[in-house]
């Protein structure tokens, strides 16, 4: 397991993913291990002002045969998340925490691209408002529900669709073409396999209905409870509405609901907590 440390909190990759990710996934011509190395550097300067971005650029054409008939396709804003895992402490049960897909923000509706903007999951390390190599802001909000969840659990950050890329109008997770590639279940059941994780959540519509079709799960409508369920390996899976403001309206009843009254907190980190608490709950 590669490892890097800043304060209290360590970032690094399970064993085994770094080679999965080359399989499967994209072959960059400088190497993943550089793509690892340039994001935990990131991590260690990431509140000193220091941040640098990439130097170095991945292309469409270095994705596996798998995405033969994407590379074919002219798109843009293209995007990977790598994931990663982040620690505080030795042998603490994982969470294995799902978005749909790397998502990123439209640029001039136009112009198609040869690279491949790279960052990681839910923007979880602190990025404070910069938008250089295709790299999304941090939410503080956000990043309070996964400060919160560290307190009991380390978390690996990943998504159910690896790469994201807009053609024409129409965006890669509306299309069936790309949502039914079988490279997506054969990654994410390889991380669940090498991360072993005690959970799986899954946080919002988009990230619950790709992780459904995905493991072939029933798709469960919010309430004012947590969902939980379990994968045909017996996994726990829990799906939620999303941390982000817009799904507030969502959270809502289960922020509110008295059965998760004797949970501290507010907002986000009270959200993390109540979650954290049903995936303990036998």
């Amino acid at each position: 397991m590669t490892n890097s440390n800043s304060s209290e909190i360590s970032i690094s990759i399970p064993d085994g993913i770094k080679e999965m990710l080359e399989e499967k996934l994209i072959q960059p011509s400088v190497g993943i291990k550089k793509v690892y190395s340039w994001i935990f550097d990131y991590f260690n300067h990431q509140f000193n002002g220091s941040e640098i971005p990439g130097d170095f650029p991945i292309f469409i054409n270095e994705l596996t045969a798998a995405f033969a008939e994407i590379k074919l396709k002219q798109i843009r804003t293209v995007g990977i998340d790598f994931p990663v895992l982040l620690s505080k402490g030795n042998n603490r049960p994982v969470l294995m925490i799902c978005a749909m897909d790397p998502l990123r923000d439209e640029t001039d509706g136009i112009t198609t691209s040869n690279d491949i903007g790279l960052w990681v999951p839910f923007s979880a390390i602190n990025n404070p408002g910069k938008k250089g190599n295709n790299m999304k802001p941090s939410d503080k909000r956000n990043l309070s529900f996964f400060h919160t969840l560290l307190e009991t659990h380390d978390l690996y950050l990943t998504d159910a669709y690896k790469l994201f890329y807009r053609e024409g109008k129409k965006m890669s997770n509306g299309q069936n073409e790309f949502k039914s590639l079988e490279v997506h279940s054969e990654i994410l059941e390889k991380e669940i396999k090498l991360v072993n994780p005690s959970a799986i959540i899954s946080l919002g519509n988009a990230a619950r209905n790709a992780i459904c079709g995905i493991l072939k799960l029933e798709v469960p409508t919010w309430s004012d409870t947590v969902y939980k369920t379990k994968t045909q390996a017996g996994i726990n899976v829990v799906m939620v509405p999303h941390i982000s403001g817009s799904a507030n309206g969502y959270k809502a009843p289960i922020l509110k609901n008295v059965a998760y009254s004797n949970i501290e907190g507010e907002n986000n980190p009270k959200y993390a907590r109540i979650i954290a608490s049903v995936i303990e709950k036998r």
